[in-house]
């Protein structure tokens, strides 16, 4: 039974679509065409694969609020969990507590005062403190919230895992997040204080950050 070669085939393929690929066909190539009758019909064939499955996202953050940057930066989080990003996951993780410990310290603390603003916003870079200072004054502030001192104090506690790690892989050619440091960040659990928070000493009052999250 006579056969193509590869080259041969591509070669009628092209013809038949007006393009030229004569100069590909070596001796084997050519000598397999004159075996193949003039009149060949080239097929191309399409398979008929399944529709692409939809890929369902992992939801390993939950935060409700109205603030539409802070819902945006939760969904990257859980995307680039769910693919496997684990780096940019911690960092956004990182940013996201950073921001609502802004929001903690701007609603306990009215900006009508330098003072009351200095605990969270640096006036010498004109631009809000570092997550390391924001972690140390909410801490050093806790006895503040009364009742809730304890909820504040274990919010830091917890947050504490993103001081050091965040600014490594932000940082270092060599650190990269892995999956089990993203399930082990206890990130949802951090959340779900500072919600109670919200609930307990500001009545549940979220502050949207104006020009969003940071």
């Amino acid at each position: 039974m006579p056969y193509l070669t590869l080259n041969a085939a591509a070669f009628l393929f092209g013809k038949k679509k007006g393009v030229s690929l004569s100069r590909y066909l070596n001796d084997e190539d050519r000598e397999s065409l004159k075996k193949i009758p003039e009149k060949v019909e080239i097929k191309t064939i399409i398979s008929k694969s399944s529709k692409p499955k939809k890929i369902q996202i992992i939801e390993i953050a939950r935060y409700n609020t109205d603030n539409k940057f802070l819902k945006r930066h939760i969904e990257e989080i859980n995307k680039a969990y769910t693919f496997g990003c684990y780096t940019a996951c911690f960092i956004l993780m990182r940013k996201v507590l950073e921001n609502l410990m802004v929001e903690i310290l701007r609603k306990k603390y009215p900006e009508n005062k330098r003072e009351h603003r200095e605990k969270y916003f640096d006036f010498n870079r004109g631009r809000n403190h570092d997550f390391n200072v924001l972690l140390k004054k909410l801490r050093e502030n806790s006895k503040e919230f009364g009742g809730e001192k304890r909820l504040v104090e274990r919010i830091c506690e917890l947050a504490s895992i993103f001081k050091e790690k965040a600014n490594e892989m932000t940082h270092s050619l060599y650190h990269t997040a892995t999956k089990r440091e993203i399930e082990e960040s206890n990130f949802q659990d951090i959340l779900d204080l500072i919600r109670e928070l919200f609930q307990k000493h500001f009545n549940g009052n979220y502050h949207v950050i104006q020009g969003g999250i940071t």
